[in-house]
């Protein structure tokens, strides 16, 4: 039986040991089997004896085919896309293809080292200082799955030094009553459609992706109401398509104005008159609210172009995200009594806590009438 030795470091003491496993076939040289980190002498003990059965009946099996970083990304990811939806599949394999496997693909996964790692992880940093922790986290799921197929004793990528991330920007990312009808006055002498999308956004709170897959079925102009079945998302081709949103609490029926119901009616009556002209079928209940010229899904990038143009002619306006108009309607929805209960149902979160922790801030009028409070108070 290998010798079990004892070794210390910067987190305390274990054991470790080095077991003699026969002649590589390829190499003719002596192969050793190591193993380290054990907490106990008996954890290691179990172990070299688990490893000792296996060695002598030959079902310990080290797949030497396997040697690279990407040998073991190729492995990993066939797994993967089983366990998520093809948009999110894309995204992650998008990253791979693009950040990660250009620094660590070619490497082999033995000779990885965490000098090599923390320069990939500062790297990333620079180039993608918002995310780039969902790269490291990827890139220690690779070095993981290599441990567990017993290629490494150890992954390196955990004792990686993350650079703290850049605060976010402090401005406010919604407008207040009076800029959005000053932004929605602008956008309506520029285009109905803009406008139409725009009013959308900001009186009903829906995600971007929600509106962009929007078709007139889900929407009941007698009773005033619009229904959230679907989402706009990619698949792992990088095709725009229409899966249904991830929680079921995002799949909601949304009690809409009056008045926005009558603009979205005059928008469809407008786009129908244009698709008939291009021999489409305008009566059709699946037919998408919005669309591009040749009445395929839009992209959020051109609702962002439309922002852009728009907000060019008042630049007293807060250059708000897409998404600012989610945080618009939440926020007004606070400032005009609604309950943090109300606006989460209306905004389709499934955990209450996310409403609190995103939405709850004070408007600068409400700011103003808090301290008003607490004078009056103290008299």
């Amino acid at each position: 039986m290998a010798k079990i030795t004892e070794y210390s470091n910067s987190k305390g003491t274990f054991y470790r040991f080095r077991l003699y496993a026969g002649i590589d076939d390829q190499t003719g040289k002596k192969k050793y089997v190591k193993r380290s980190g054990f907490k106990t002498k008996a954890e290691a003990k179990k172990s070299l004896v688990k490893l000792e059965y296996e060695i002598s009946n030959g079902s310990y099996f080290r797949p030497t085919e396997i040697q690279t970083f990407k040998d073991v990304y190729d492995l990993w990811i066939v797994q993967f896309e089983l366990t998520v939806k093809p948009s999110s599949f894309h995204v992650i394999k998008s990253d791979f293809e693009s950040k990660i496997l250009p620094l660590l693909g070619s490497y082999r996964v033995d000779k990885i080292t965490l000098a090599i790692c923390q320069k990939a992880v500062n790297e990333w940093y620079k180039s993608r200082p918002s995310s780039f922790q969902r790269l490291v986290i990827y890139a220690t799921k690779i070095l993981e799955y290599a441990r567990k197929l017993e290629l490494i004793d150890r992954n390196p990528f955990k004792d990686v030094t993350k650079p703290r991330r850049k605060k976010k920007r402090t401005d406010r990312n919604y407008f207040s009553a009076d800029e959005l009808k000053r932004f929605l006055a602008i956008v309506q002498k520029n285009s109905y459609k803009h406008y139409v999308a725009f009013r959308l956004l900001a009186y009903s709170g829906m995600r971007i992706g929600e509106m962009l897959a929007l078709n007139w079925g889900d929407i009941d102009f007698k009773s005033n109401k619009i229904s959230i079945t679907k989402t706009q998302s990619v698949s792992d081709q990088g095709l725009l398509i229409q899966p249904t949103p991830k929680t079921a609490t995002s799949r909601r029926v949304l009690d809409m104005d009056v008045e926005t119901m009558q603009i979205l009616e005059r928008w469809k009556v407008k786009q129908a008159s244009y698709l008939l002209k291009c021999g489409i079928n305008a009566m059709d209940k699946s037919q998408l609210v919005f669309t591009g010229r040749d009445n395929k899904m839009m992209t959020a990038q051109t609702i962002r172009y439309w922002f852009d143009i728009a907000i060019a002619r008042d630049d007293t306006l807060p250059r708000i995200t897409i998404h600012g108009f989610r945080h618009t309607h939440a926020t007004l929805l606070l400032a005009a009594g609604a309950s943090a209960k109300e606006i989460q149902t209306r905004l389709g979160h499934g955990n209450i806590q996310t409403t609190l922790d995103i939405y709850m801030h004070l408007t600068d009028k409400e700011q103003k009438e808090t301290v008003q409070k607490f004078v009056h108070y103290l008299g």
